[in-house]
């Protein structure tokens, strides 16, 4: 909180302003939106204080301008139109008394407002800097009134002698017509730039309208693509609500990640589907019943409460939180590291990204089950840096969620050149202690090999014992595997991006 005091339009008390801290602790979205804002408005964390709370609290009250001095012009008007609007009635019923939803809502309102502000529509240059100049005014009233009580309080000390009375009386005075005249000027200040802003009601209300609707579809949204990415992905149940908000906010922005999200949850069934004879035989052992989100592991009674639909949506919930009861396995033996090697040339923009990003993810689940070490290295021209993206499977949590979303925006464009990420590829596979490491190398091209490097390339396969699967997204049919049939166990040529494209893929890997 800013140590100025400055009077909300909305009447919280110290829960609601506790939670909205809370939040802004935790979340990275909203101390951003917090900041950007803070440099356009003076006091835009007390409007964004105001927003929450007009959402959140079941009784919503507009505290009376008694004091108007202490209040933002600006963020009075946002708030009283929002209140006022049939959009604001409609969005609360979904925020009322969820803390979550309302930060959320919060969060896209403010940002629509910031954009809206600083577009040619939006509030004038000059406009703002008297809201800043009205702040400096409130602060040089407050310094003189606090001067003025020091006075006052002096001279009606009992220590002080008459002579020295008649001086302070005179200095008293002086401050008394210095605060009266510095309000005077408080209050010009005030009337002109209510003025001011009178004239873009029209503007603000329709812009505040607009924001308002969009954000129903917001919070609407939010809360499938959690539960989305938590059952395609999965959520770690530390994860603090400002975290989830982050996620949730990142989601709601990008359609990349809804896509991408969707498309893991098709590829992740699949995956499971083909690796459960697989994984049947291995040497594993059932050893204990523990908590978690493994679908796979979960034990029967968990799925009879499917069929109803009270219990359904408290299965999902524990899905999320990683709750369910499942089985526990222990491998009997330890498995080499999982390297994605993931093409990330200019012809690869588009569905065969999404496609590509998701099988990545899908495999990151099998590392995951399996206690491998996992990575993903991002390739492109010759000489272009790689970009690696690794899991905690130590920590048993997969991926973070950061990384997961830069991996999903993360494209090089540029060229393809294969010696470079195998070469890295080839670096991890040397450092592991265990043996029988797998490489996937996904490409939608060609690029040649030298015969040097093909061939220590093949020594040091042998030696310690990986294998390559080679994965060819060839949409056109006009690719040929020739290069990866040199280095690769095994070549999938991949055609139409559906779920069943990948079946090979898993069931090929050890």
């Amino acid at each position: 909180m800013n140590a100025r005091k400055l009077s909300q339009n909305i009447e919280t008390d110290s829960y609601d302003r506790d939670l909205f801290s809370e939040l802004e602790a935790e979340s990275k979205e909203l101390k951003d939106l917090i900041k950007r804002g803070s440099n356009l408005l003076p006091e835009f964390r007390t409007l964004m204080m105001d927003l929450f709370a007009s959402f959140y609290k079941l009784n919503v009250i507009l505290i009376p301008l008694d004091e108007p001095n202490k209040r933002s012009i600006l963020g009075r008007k946002v708030v009283e139109m929002a209140l006022n609007s049939e959009e604001y009635n409609r969005l609360r019923e979904e925020t009322a008394l969820d803390g979550f939803k309302s930060a959320m809502a919060c969060l896209d309102l403010s940002e629509h407002l910031i954009r809206w502000i600083k577009s040619d529509e939006g509030i004038s240059k000059n406009t703002l800097i008297k809201e800043w100049e009205i702040r400096n005014a409130e602060d040089n009233y407050d310094e003189l009134k606090d001067q003025s009580e020091t006075w006052e309080n002096i001279e009606r000390s009992d220590k002080i002698t008459d002579p020295i009375k008649d001086s302070l009386k005179d200095a008293r005075k002086k401050a008394k017509q210095k605060l009266n005249y510095n309000e005077e000027d408080l209050l010009g200040l005030l009337q002109e730039q209510k003025e001011r802003i009178e004239r873009y009601d029209l503007q603000m209300q329709k812009q505040i309208r607009s924001s308002l609707n969009q954000s129903i579809s917001v919070i609407e949204e939010s809360e499938n693509d959690i539960n989305s990415w938590g059952t395609s992905i999965g959520i770690d149940k530390n994860k603090t609500i400002g975290e989830k908000l982050d996620l949730a906010y990142k989601l709601s922005k990008s359609e990349k990640l809804k896509k991408l999200t969707q498309l893991v949850g098709k590829l992740r069934d699949e995956m499971l589907n083909s690796r459960r004879k697989i994984w049947s035989k291995r040497g594993t052992e059932v050893y204990d019943v523990s908590l978690g989100d493994d679908l796979g592991h979960i034990i029967p009674s968990e799925l009879s409460t499917l069929r109803c639909k009270i219990l359904k949506k408290d299965f999902l919930k524990r899905l999320i939180e990683g709750k369910l009861l499942q089985y526990y396995l222990k491998d009997e033996k330890g498995r080499g590291p999982l390297i994605v090697c993931l093409d990330g040339s200019s012809s690869m923009e588009g569905d065969k990204e999404i496609w590509s990003k998701a099988l990545c993810l899908s495999l990151l689940e099998i590392a995951k089950r399996e206690n491998r070490r996992f990575e993903v290295i991002v390739y492109s021209s010759k000489g272009d840096p790689l970009k690696h993206f690794e899991s905690r499977v130590r920590e048993k949590r997969g991926m973070r969620d950061e990384d997961i979303i830069e991996l999903a925006h993360y494209f090089p464009g540029g060229g393809t050149d294969f010696e470079n990420p195998l070469d890295r590829a080839l670096e991890l596979l040397s450092e592991s202690k265990f043996k029988k490491g797998d490489i996937v190398f996904i490409t939608d091209g060609e690029s040649d090999v030298g015969e040097d490097w093909l061939q220590v390339f093949l020594q040091e396969k042998a030696r310690i014992n990986f294998q390559v699967f080679s994965v060819l997204v060839d949409l056109t049919g006009r690719e040929t595997a020739k290069t990866l049939s040199k280095f690769s166990d095994r070549v999938t040529t991949v055609s139409k991006l559906t779920s069943k494209d990948a079946r090979d893929i898993f069931i090929s890997i050890n």
